[in-house]
């Protein structure tokens, strides 16, 4: 029985934790780091103020568990319609329209990420990098490599087209009105990059 019960306070603690990570996930969206307020995001989420720091000891550590979340849900978003394709150049076009996908769908998180990704703070950055690393392998070995092993695509770096393709990806993905429609098509983004794989 206490077995039992330790789960379910497991689960609550893991509900409330990730309640905090969407409220917090609307505060940054739409006041940015500096402006964003942890009491505020405690409140959003439906708790006393301070509830927060029972699972984030500060906001800088709120906006880092957040970062590495919208990675690990953006990678979880793109990875399955890419995997789905058997040629490599369908391939390219299921990433960037599930990727378009993910950012019109989640209109929140890619604020967060792409303010954190232009924005000033250093560490940010960095983090992001680490927890976007799974992504830029997934572009580099199962689309890159593997399009240059079915001699789709021509020979070429594949870590550093890799960083060209996310650079053109996190780009134009991120142009997108107030409501999420985006300013460019995610199939003419891909045919683009198709075109200069291409062998």
């Amino acid at each position: 029985m206490p077995r039992y019960r330790k789960s379910e306070r497991v689960e609550a603690m893991n509900e409330t934790r990730q309640l905090l990570l969407e409220a917090a996930t609307d505060e940054f969206a739409r006041k940015g780091y500096a402006e964003a307020n942890v009491n505020q995001i405690s409140q959003t989420a439906g708790f006393a103020k301070g509830t927060i720091y029972n699972y984030f000891v500060s906001k800088r550590a709120l906006m880092l568990a957040l970062i590495d979340e919208i990675a690990r849900l953006h990678l979880e978003f793109v990875a399955g319609p890419v995997q789905a394709e058997q040629e490599a150049s369908r391939r390219v076009k299921a990433f960037f329209t599930a990727g378009f996908d993910f950012v019109s769908s989640h209109l929140s998180k890619a604020r967060v990420m792409v303010n954190n990704l232009y924005g000033p703070d250093a560490e940010f950055k960095e983090v992001m990098y680490y927890a976007y690393q799974p992504m830029f392998d997934l572009v580099s070995r199962e689309i890159i490599e593997y399009g240059m092993a079915q001699g789709v695509f021509r020979q070429v770096e594949p870590i550093s087209t890799a960083n060209l393709f996310m650079t053109i990806y996190l780009g134009t993905a991120s142009q997108v009105d107030e409501m999420g429609k985006s300013w460019l098509d995610g199939a003419q983004v891909a045919d683009f990059v198709v075109r200069g794989l291409s062998a």
